[in-house]
C-alpha cells in the first residue's frame, strides 16, 4: 500500500521555511492518524503521529539533533505530545525521548530489556496501547539490539532497525545477534501484503514501502536458511566501519 493521494488536507505543515528540511515530502494516513515522517542526521527517519481530531502525538524515534523543530512544531500549531516511543537503545545517534519526556511529562515507553533509566513505561511483546486515541501495538523484534521493538498502528509497521525496505539492520553491535535478526525480519515479513513498512533508516531517499514489494526485493528476506543468513551478515559486515562515535551515542543513550 502506498501513502494515500485524496484530496484529505493534513493538519499541519512545515511551520518555518528554515525546518522544512526535517519534513519528509510525504504524508501518511491510516485511520484516525497522519503520520509525519522526519528526516535528521544521515539517513535517519523518526516519526510525528497526530491524531487531527484530538490534536495529540506520539513521537516515534525522536532525534537530539531535531529537538527544536518538534517543539516548534507542537507549539506552533497547538498539539499535545501524549508519548515518546523508542523503538531500541540507538548506536548512530542521540535520542530526544528522554529531554522530551521530561520536560513535556509524557511518558517514554521502551521495551522491558531497554537499559535506559529514564524510560517510565515498559512494554514487553504483543503488547498494546492506547495513545492520543490511536492504538499501538508493540512486538519484540531483537537481532539489532537486544530491545528491537517494531509498532504496528492499523496497517502501518514502524520496523526500527529490524527490517528496512532493501536490507535490515546489522547485528554485529552491542546486544546484536544474526540468528534473532533472521528470526524478526521473517516475522515482520508475514504480515499481509498490504501493510505499509516505515522503517528507522533509509540512505536513498525513500520512507515506506508496501510489504508486497519489501518480500520480492529485499535480498536479506531471501537467503534460504538461518545458518546461511548468519554468514552472510558476519561477512557483510566484517567489511563496513562501525557508525561514528558508536560507544558515545550507546553509552547516552542506555544512561
Amino acid at each position: 500500500m502506498s501513502s494515500t493521494k485524496t484530496t484529505q488536507q493534513p493538519s499541519i505543515h512545515p511551520y518555518i521555511p528554515m525546518h522544512y528540511q526535517h519534513f519528509a515530502v510525504d504524508i501518511f494516513f491510516e485511520e484516525q492518524a497522519e503520520i509525519y515522517p522526519l528526516w535528521s542526521g544521515e539517513g535517519n527517519l523518526s516519526y510525528f503521529i497526530l491524531n487531527p481530531q484530538t490534536k495529540e502525538v506520539v513521537l516515534i524515534d525522536p532525534d537530539l539533533e531535531i529537538l527544536g523543530a518538534y517543539l516548534l512544531t507542537l507549539d506552533q500549531n497547538k498539539l499535545r505530545l501524549v508519548a515518546v516511543i523508542d523503538t531500541h537503545t540507538h548506536a548512530e545517534h542521540a535520542t530526544a525521548a528522554p529531554t522530551l519526556s521530561q520536560l513535556l511529562q509524557v511518558p517514554y515507553i521502551m521495551h522491558q530489556q531497554a537499559p535506559s533509566r529514564f524510560v517510565t513505561e515498559r512494554i514487553k511483546d504483543g503488547d498494546e496501547r492506547t495513545l492520543g486515541g490511536m492504538t499501538f501495538q508493540f512486538l519484540h523484534t531483537p537481532g539489532h539490539t537486544v530491545d528491537m521493538t517494531s509498532i504496528r498502528l492499523g496497517k502501518r509497521l514502524f520496523t526500527g532497525d529490524s527490517l528496512f525496505i532493501k536490507s535490515c539492520g546489522r547485528a554485529d553491535l552491542p546486544g546484536g545477534d544474526a540468528g534473532q535478526q533472521y528470526r524478526s525480519i521473517h516475522q515482520l515479513a508475514q504480515f499481509p501484503d498490504d501493510y505499509t513498512i516505515h522503517p528507522g533508516h533509509d540512505y536513498n531517499n525513500h520512507i515506506s514501502s508496501p510489504l508486497s514489494a519489501v518480500s520480492q526485493h529485499n535480498h536479506r528476506l531471501q537467503i534460504s536458511s538461518q545458518e546461511a543468513f548468519v554468514a552472510f551478515m558476519t561477512a557483510h559486515y566484517a567489511q563496513e566501519e562501525k557508525p561514528d562515535n558508536l560507544e558515545y551515542y550507546v553509552a547516552f543513550n542506555a544512561q
